[in-house]
């Protein structure tokens, strides 16, 4: 034996004692701190919303903040983006804009100047494959609001006619003062492909000037997640099977401090002659799409990219949607088939969100 070996072996034993208090000691202070940081049970409200459905939850709330007035706050940004941009109704922004008459600029809010361009761009970016004019071409479809079951494919004339009134160029966007102008008095803008990713970062920012630090936001199916929902865990979210009349999952992600979006063309088509027909439509031939992705999902740092990208990335498919996510290093998820054997496919900058949920 060395003459170093006993004093160090001696030395160790007696550190043993002060190491396993420091740890039990740190392993306190982390309870300690994980049972602060839930000192309060969280609140959650949720309710119908621009014919949809909505649900908030924020983990433990700041001490002003009770049901009410998160209702309260949720509901003012919900009437506030309605007014604004809804199709549904004669008074909004939007609905003033698409009476208008070719030519005149039309007053707007600085949010939807800002939100039009914001599209139009994303219209660019992916070469056509997000289009917010798109209604004249899903109405002939039998796909548009007041569209009624169609019972026949419209003529090539039709669909001719219905595009001459579409594409991203037909709108143009002023900033100072904020407005909107277009080519042909037919044209219309649908803010539909991003309007609700919008609502849901509009409603996360309120929370945040509210001094809500962890929370969930869902409108209409898109979601925004910051903070984890407890501890180290992120919030689990359920990527259903694209199937209609199903809510089985598909995959499940951990979300924390992003936005996330499934799009998918499994709930809303059409059948003529034993042939199905797709509600997402091609903005490049104003045709349903006709390739077997069914659903894509898109984790962003905003719900309304992903909103917007997962639409997107629908029309592509799944080969030419995946090397497009992979070259843009988007997060994204396809799964196409059928339910006898879907398949799945993903960008590599998914690849963290699938391991977060393990």
């Amino acid at each position: 034996m060395s003459p170093s070996t006993y004093p160090m072996t001696a030395q160790v034993a007696r550190a043993a004692p002060a190491r396993f208090a420091f740890w039990m000691l740190l392993l306190a202070l982390i309870g300690l701190l994980t049972a602060c940081e839930d000192a309060r049970d969280p609140v959650r409200v949720s309710g119908p919303a621009q014919g949809t459905t909505y649900s908030v939850t924020v983990m433990n709330p700041p001490s002003e903040m009770n049901r009410s007035a998160l209702e309260g706050a949720m509901t003012q940004v919900i009437e506030r983006i309605d007014a604004q941009m809804s199709t549904w109704r004669d008074d909004s922004e939007v609905a003033r804009f698409n009476a208008a008459p070719a030519g005149e600029w039309v007053p707007v809010s600085p949010e939807l100047a800002g939100l039009t361009r914001e599209a139009l761009g994303i219209g660019r970016d992916t070469n056509g494959a997000f289009d917010v004019t798109l209604g004249p071409i899903l109405q002939v479809w039998g796909f548009g609001a007041d569209a009624e079951q169609p019972t026949r494919l419209p003529t090539t004339d039709e669909l001719a006619a219905a595009r001459e009134r579409t594409g991203i160029g037909m709108i143009e966007v002023r900033d100072q003062p904020p407005a909107l102008r277009k080519k042909a008095a037919q044209v219309t803008l649908d803010l539909a492909g991003l309007a609700q990713g919008y609502t849901v970062d509009q409603l996360s920012q309120r929370l945040n000037d509210m001094g809500a630090r962890r929370y969930l936001v869902e409108f209409g199916g898109e979601l925004y997640a910051r903070g984890n929902k407890q501890g180290s865990t992120p919030w689990r979210i359920g990527v259903e099977k694209p199937e209609a009349g199903t809510r089985e999952i598909e995959r499940v992600v951990g979300l924390a401090n992003a936005g996330m979006t499934t799009s998918g063309d499994y709930r809303d088509f059409f059948e003529i002659d034993g042939r199905r027909f797709s509600h997402t439509i091609d903005p490049r031939t104003g045709r349903p799409v006709a390739h077997d992705l069914r659903s894509v999902t898109v984790v962003a740092d905003d719900a309304m990219t992903a909103d917007a990208m997962a639409t997107a990335l629908l029309v592509m498919g799944a080969d030419a949607g995946r090397r497009y996510a992979d070259a843009h290093d988007i997060a994204a998820l396809f799964v196409s088939g059928t339910a006898q054997a879907y398949t799945e496919s993903y960008s590599k900058a998914f690849e963290p969100y699938l391991k977060e949920a393990k």
